[in-house]
């Protein structure tokens, strides 16, 4: 009999299952003899056939148990329509097969038809009656009627919607695998692979197919998602920078004044925001920006018409912020404005309209002495030039508020810190920020390092310890001595009088208690470490050429038993760079405070407590990273522990990376991910894998998408979720894009390291 095969009869990606004694799957490659064709590597994997001309055959050995009838199924490709190759047995031709031109010559599908064999050992032919084809396998079960997988089903259904959708697709059918599209086009089993939640952000039609082996692929399933834009943003209102809606050259960063601020900005760059004004009439627009140059221009542009152009100041660096002010006249209703670059060379953190003209500015807060080093305490006074005005002013590097404490009288510094302030009165708009800062020297250091007790009553000073190895300018590893020297180890330090001893075990001391040394002035250093503990120093062995450190994996280290945490930093003639880190473990919650002379005052790290950061973590994280927690010392990250090679969850990511990885290489391992190491030492490409979105690259730097599904590190999520500005360093790469609690600033004058409780 001959049997045509049209396009219409496309089944899943493997054969249906064989019955007992069925011939089942036969590779084309596994030709018992062949004319005129050769083997290629097949997408698939293995080998498909290929280079087929017309006249060309395969010759295949099957011994049929049973005589009847038979499904035969063929896997082809094709870039053509209407080729055809026949299915024949001695002279007779069993089946003709037309091969749909399946999109190229490695998309694979599979046609069907049925055909009757008789019982034996037997030979079958594959006939090419055309060139135009490739072919990967064929198979031959007992017909028999198949069940047809069920239709996949949306959550939410397809819709309009106002805000962006998250899309869940399912199957009642167990253990179907659902393919998808969001093109438009009909989903096969080449299409991408449902994992997780597809984030819907503008109007879509998603297209879905659920497939199982043995089963015929269900119908398609659509959903048309319509997500109608929202008013813009309000005018009145304030706008920030980083929420523009397109823009072209800049790029997001950590603002000092928090969250993130627009930086890069160079001649010609854009951002543009939709916007909803609320009445047509003239409005006074302020820009918050930074810069060490004078000459930058920002123009606010309606399509092609120039609203404004406002001139940036010399604001005294990048971090250090300014207002300008402007008024310009817009329209009312929903339309794009756009601030265009006529001069870069300016960081920009946020813009604001209010109605009518400018009202009456008070005049900024000034210190007296001004800001600088000194080498005794100071009493620094604050004055404004607008009669009746009020002072607000902080010393903790946080911006004065109409809440912050009143100036009343001269302010006494006598440690190194920032003072800010503000002038406010009523009827008038609040001055200007001011900010200084003041260093009170304690040596001839780069900066002062000063630690604080922050454990809320549980440990005194004397139960504090610190220590600070790094390189010095010579390039050889020191430790740094209570006066401020850089002092070179060696491994007779160990045995040194007054070392430490444990387990029988010598070890230098190179520690100081709290109580004893709680600020140093600190010469340049690179590759630093600051390590930090509590009841007890820590017991770390030096080395001529080195030291060995802490090992949360070494059953006997000394510090097992031991409360520890430690900073790291470079501190340079580019000035101070260095974070506080959760990349190995948690031991307890530190703050990590710069100040540098131009006012710059940032704090980041945790808060908390530390009972309930560890309650937090317990209650927050998923079953896996749960096991983390090494009571009552610290939590691991997930590569100290049971995610490192051979451990319960050693295999996290590899399912995930095994569906979704489609580069060249090697795929990286779940341990390689987590350490950013082998095929994932790429800081973007492990970053998104750690944070979620490897499968969303338009949303790599956008933290509202980050740890949204598994697999992800729900261990880095945790520390972001409970440090200050949602920054932290919980994986190698965290600081991609600007979310590691990293501070790094030129003229610094001090650093505070906070031990918390």
């Amino acid at each position: 009999m001959i049997v045509s095969l049209i396009a219409s009869m496309i089944f899943t990606f493997a054969p249906a299952h064989a019955a007992a004694g069925d011939p089942g799957k036969i590779e084309a490659e596994n030709y018992a003899a062949m004319f005129g064709i050769q083997t290629e590597s097949c997408s698939e994997g293995g080998l498909d056939v290929a280079y087929v001309d017309a006249g060309d055959w395969m010759d295949y050995g099957v011994n049929v148990q049973t005589a009847g009838t038979y499904s035969v199924e063929f896997r082809v490709s094709s870039p053509y329509a209407g080729t055809q190759f026949q299915l024949q047995k001695g002279s007779d031709v069993l089946a003709t097969a037309t091969v749909p031109n399946t999109g190229g010559w490695q998309t694979w599908q599979t046609v069907a038809a049925t055909v009757n064999l008789t019982a034996g050992s037997q030979t079958l032919r594959i006939y090419a009656l055309t060139n135009g084809w490739n072919l990967n396998w064929f198979s031959l079960t007992s017909a028999a009627p198949s069940q047809q997988v069920a239709t996949p089903t949306f959550t939410p259904a397809g819709g309009t919607y106002v805000s962006a959708q998250s899309v869940t697709i399912t199957s009642a059918t167990s253990g179907a695998a659902i393919k998808y599209t969001t093109d438009g086009s009909t989903p096969t089993s080449a299409s991408s692979t449902y994992i997780g939640p597809i984030s819907v952000t503008a109007t879509t039609t998603i297209k879905a197919i659920a497939t199982k082996s043995g089963f015929t692929d269900s119908a398609v399933a659509t959903a048309a998602y319509v997500i109608q834009a929202s008013p813009g943003k309000a005018i009145p209102g304030k706008i920030e920078a980083e929420s523009y809606d397109t823009m072209s050259g800049v790029a997001t960063e950590a603002s000092s004044e928090g969250g993130l601020d627009v930086g890069w900005v160079d001649t010609g760059d854009s951002m543009s925001f939709n916007v909803s004004v609320a009445a047509a009439g003239t409005y006074t627009v302020q820009y918050r920006v930074a810069s060490p140059n004078t000459g930058g221009q920002i123009q606010l542009k309606s399509g092609t018409s120039v609203l404004a152009t406002t001139s940036v100041p010399n604001t005294g660096g990048w971090q250090t912020w300014k207002t300008v002010t402007d008024v310009v006249n817009l329209t009312a209703g929903n339309q794009t404005l756009t601030l265009y670059a006529a001069a870069g060379g300016f960081n920009i953190n946020w813009f604001q309209f209010s109605s009518g003209a400018p009202t009456p500015q008070v005049a900024a807060p000034t210190f007296t002495p001004p800001g600088g080093t000194y080498a005794t305490a100071q009493n620094v006074t604050l004055a404004t030039t607008t009669a009746g005005a009020t002072i607000k002013y902080t010393t903790d590097g946080s911006t004065p508020t109409a809440a912050s404490p009143t100036y009343t009288g001269p302010i006494s510094v006598a440690a190194t810190t920032s003072v800010k302030a503000i002038a406010i009165k009523s009827g008038m708009a609040d001055s200007e920020l001011s900010s200084t800062a003041y260093k009170i020297s304690k040596g001839g250091g780069a900066m002062d390092f000063q630690i604080k007790n922050g454990t809320r009553g549980n440990f005194s000073d004397s139960q504090i310890y610190w220590a600070i190895l790094g390189l010095n300018a010579q390039n050889k590893l020191c430790y740094l001595d209570a006066s401020g020297n850089l002092v070179p180890i060696s491994a007779a330090l160990n045995d040194a009088p007054g070392h430490l001893t444990k387990n029988g075990q010598n070890y230098a001391n190179i520690y100081h208690k709290l109580s004893d040394v709680p600020l140093v002035s600190v010469p340049a250093i690179s590759s630093g470490r600051m390590f930090l503990s509590i009841n007890s120093p820590m017991f770390i062995k030096l080395y001529d050429d080195g030291y060995a450190g802490p090992d949360v994996n070494n059953v006997t280290d000394p510090n097992n038993d031991i409360y520890w945490d430690f900073i790291e930093f470079t501190l340079d003639a580019g000035g101070y760079h260095g974070n506080t880190t959760r990349v190995d473990a948690f031991g307890f919650p530190i703050t990590h405070r710069l100040i540098t002379a131009d006012g710059y005052d940032k704090t980041v790290g945790e808060t908390e407590t530390r009972d309930a950061l560890f309650a937090a973590y317990q209650n927050e994280v998923p079953a896996e990273f749960k096991t983390l927690v090494n009571a009552p010392y610290r939590i691991l990250a997930p590569a100290k522990g049971g995610f490192k090679a051979g451990g319960p969850y050693g295999n996290y990511f590899d399912s995930y990376v095994n569906q979704v990885w489609h580069q060249s290489g090697p795929k990286p391992t779940t341990q390689e991910i987590l350490l950013g190491i082998g095929a994932a030492a790429d800081p973007a490409l492990c970053a998104a894998l750690n944070r979620g979105v490897y499968m969303d690259p338009a949303h790599w730097a956008d933290s509202s998408y980050f740890y949204k599904s598994a697999p992800s590190n729900f261990y880095a999520k945790f520390w972001h979720d409970h440090s200050i500005d949602g920054l932290s360093y919980g994986f190698c790469y965290d600081d991609v894009n600007g979310y590691a609690a990293y501070l790094e600033h030129n003229d610094p004058l001090a650093l505070i390291v906070t031990v918390g409780w």
